[in-house]
């Protein structure tokens, strides 16, 4: 694989995640923006551009939230944007990006127990959301009224 093709992988990673995290192509760009920012000399080593990227999509969500910026992914995705924020990033950085926990529990500032919780609770809450019809309320209440078993942990 060229230099060149390696570089426009991470890019797109990186794009991809952020895009994934605000929802909206603008906010998503401006994270990558970032990403390239915080690299040094130019350099992609490791994980480095997706990591900073993803660290600032998270900041920069908050000034991009709302429906309307989510219109350009696929239904599927957009049901993310219904699970409460800490659970929505953890099963995006770690089911979705593949990225360990360790390194998850870095960029969310919270201990790899948290994180598995509230991926957990991602997992239990994603097969109950419907096309958008329904609420955190919702699942709230249908999770409160049947016995669930824990969540295996993701490796």
């Amino acid at each position: 694989m060229t230099a060149q093709s390696e570089v426009s992988k991470a890019l797109d990673e990186a794009f991809r995640a952020a895009s994934l995290l605000t929802g909206s192509t603008e906010a998503a760009e401006n994270a990558v923006l970032d990403g390239i920012a915080a690299l040094e000399f130019g350099y992609i080593i490791d994980d480095v551009l997706l990591v900073e990227t993803v660290k600032s999509a998270i900041h920069r969500r908050v000034a991009f939230s709302g429906q309307s910026a989510q219109a350009h992914l696929p239904l599927e995705l957009r049901r993310l944007f219904l699970l409460a924020p800490i659970s929505r990033d953890c099963f995006i950085l770690r089911v979705l990006l593949g990225i360990t926990a360790g390194t998850c529990s870095n960029i969310l500032h919270l201990g790899v127990e948290e994180i598995e919780e509230a991926l957990c609770a991602a997992l239990q809450e994603l097969p109950l959301l419907e096309a958008c019809g329904s609420t955190r309320r919702d699942i709230t209440q249908a999770q409160g009224s049947s016995t669930s078993s824990p969540c295996p942990p993701v490796v």
